[in-house]
């Protein structure tokens, strides 16, 4: 930890990946931000930056605010949403070829009634 002149604590990149690394293995936040002295909202946004774009983007003390540029984060960004609608659409086909086979099943159990003339059940 390294104080500003304007009294502000800053702390090293490695001081923050523990901290949150602390609350994703299941610590309370509340009592990790107690333990190390931080106010709830400081280790939550560390928490959510970390979530958005990696611990590697954590800022320690000496680091240049904003060292990523807007495009380097928008890029970041845009893979994040690629990879979650790849998920998406992975789980979408899996529903699709369920209920495909799910279909074929039921008209092939109709097809293998005696046609009498009556409405074919779909009750087994």
């Amino acid at each position: 930890m390294k104080k500003t002149r304007d009294g502000k604590r800053r702390f090293s990149r490695e001081f923050k990946v523990a901290a949150v690394r602390r609350v994703n293995e299941g610590e309370a936040l509340l009592e990790v931000a107690r333990d190390l002295e931080l106010s709830t909202s400081v280790l939550w946004k560390w928490k959510k930056r970390v979530a958005e774009e990696g611990e590697e983007q954590l800022q320690g003390v000496g680091r240049p605010k904003g060292s990523r540029t807007g495009e380097e984060v928008a890029e970041a960004r845009q893979s994040r949403r690629i990879a979650e609608l790849e998920r998406l659409v992975g789980r979408q086909q899996m529903e699709i070829d369920f209920l495909d086979k799910a279909l074929r099943r039921v008209e092939e159990q109709r097809q293998n009634k005696k046609d009498d003339g009556a409405a074919a059940s779909t009750k087994r």
